[in-house]
Protein backbone atom coordinates (compact mmCIF):
# COMPACT_ATOMS: atom_id res chain seq x y z
CA UNK A 1 0.00 0.00 0.00
CA UNK A 2 2.59 2.32 0.82
CA UNK A 3 4.38 2.24 -2.60
CA UNK A 4 1.49 2.56 -4.46
CA UNK A 5 0.89 6.04 -2.63
CA UNK A 6 4.18 6.22 -2.88
CA UNK A 7 3.65 6.22 -6.83
CA UNK A 8 0.04 7.88 -6.67
CA UNK A 9 1.57 10.80 -5.18
CA UNK A 10 5.05 10.96 -7.03
CA UNK A 11 6.62 10.80 -3.81
CA UNK A 12 10.30 9.87 -4.32
CA UNK A 13 11.15 10.33 -0.21
CA UNK A 14 7.80 8.32 0.49
CA UNK A 15 9.35 5.07 -1.35
CA UNK A 16 12.81 5.31 0.03
CA UNK A 17 11.37 5.32 3.58
CA UNK A 18 10.09 2.71 2.64
CA UNK A 19 13.24 0.64 1.76
CA UNK A 20 14.76 2.03 4.19
CA UNK A 21 12.50 0.47 7.07
CA UNK A 22 12.30 -2.89 5.18
CA UNK A 23 16.33 -3.26 4.84
CA UNK A 24 16.63 -2.34 8.84
CA UNK A 25 14.27 -4.93 9.81
CA UNK A 26 16.03 -7.28 7.40
CA UNK A 27 18.86 -6.02 8.78
CA UNK A 28 18.40 -6.84 12.64
CA UNK A 29 16.94 -9.89 11.73
CA UNK A 30 20.60 -11.12 10.64
CA UNK A 31 21.81 -10.27 14.04
CA UNK A 32 21.14 -13.13 16.81
CA UNK A 33 18.27 -12.57 18.78
CA UNK A 34 18.00 -10.38 21.61
CA UNK A 35 21.51 -8.95 20.56
CA UNK A 36 21.92 -4.97 21.03
CA UNK A 37 22.38 -4.76 16.81
CA UNK A 38 19.36 -6.39 16.47
CA UNK A 39 17.80 -3.76 18.41
CA UNK A 40 19.49 -1.16 17.39
CA UNK A 41 18.79 -2.08 13.81
CA UNK A 42 14.82 -2.06 14.65
CA UNK A 43 14.82 0.69 16.25
CA UNK A 44 16.07 2.56 13.12
CA UNK A 45 13.28 0.35 11.26
CA UNK A 46 10.36 1.84 14.04
CA UNK A 47 11.99 5.93 13.47
CA UNK A 48 11.42 4.93 9.52
CA UNK A 49 8.18 3.59 9.93
CA UNK A 50 7.42 7.36 11.73
CA UNK A 51 9.10 8.99 8.83
CA UNK A 52 6.36 7.07 6.65
CA UNK A 53 3.40 8.16 8.86
CA UNK A 54 4.63 11.84 8.17
CA UNK A 55 4.73 10.93 4.25
CA UNK A 56 1.11 9.73 4.08
CA UNK A 57 -0.44 12.21 6.29
CA UNK A 58 1.82 15.05 3.95
CA UNK A 59 0.12 12.65 0.98
CA UNK A 60 -3.56 12.94 2.74
CA UNK A 61 -3.27 16.85 3.61
CA UNK A 62 -2.01 17.42 0.25
CA UNK A 63 -4.89 15.31 -1.87
CA UNK A 64 -1.86 13.98 -3.94
CA UNK A 65 -3.81 10.46 -3.89
CA UNK A 66 -7.30 9.05 -3.87
CA UNK A 67 -8.52 8.95 0.05
CA UNK A 68 -8.99 5.42 -0.16
CA UNK A 69 -5.40 4.69 -0.92
CA UNK A 70 -3.80 7.32 1.89
CA UNK A 71 -6.41 5.27 4.27
CA UNK A 72 -5.29 1.58 3.47
CA UNK A 73 -1.55 2.91 3.50
CA UNK A 74 -2.23 4.73 6.65
CA UNK A 75 -3.95 1.70 8.30
CA UNK A 76 -0.26 -0.27 6.54
CA UNK A 77 1.77 2.31 8.70
CA UNK A 78 -0.42 1.69 11.76
CA UNK A 79 0.32 -1.98 11.99
CA UNK A 80 3.70 -1.82 10.90
CA UNK A 81 4.59 0.80 13.90
CA UNK A 82 2.50 -1.69 16.14
CA UNK A 83 4.23 -4.85 14.84
CA UNK A 84 8.00 -3.50 15.00
CA UNK A 85 7.50 -2.05 18.45
CA UNK A 86 6.75 -5.33 20.04
CA UNK A 87 10.42 -6.41 19.36
CA UNK A 88 12.35 -6.11 21.75
CA UNK A 89 14.57 -3.52 22.25
CA UNK A 90 12.53 -1.54 20.29
CA UNK A 91 10.97 0.95 23.02
CA UNK A 92 12.27 1.16 26.30
CA UNK A 93 11.23 -1.14 28.75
Amino acid sequence: MVAELAKAAADEELLAHLIVACGELVAGFGHAANSPDRARAHRRAWATIRQLERGVIAARLGKLAPARLVARARRAVDKADVLVSTLPGVLPD
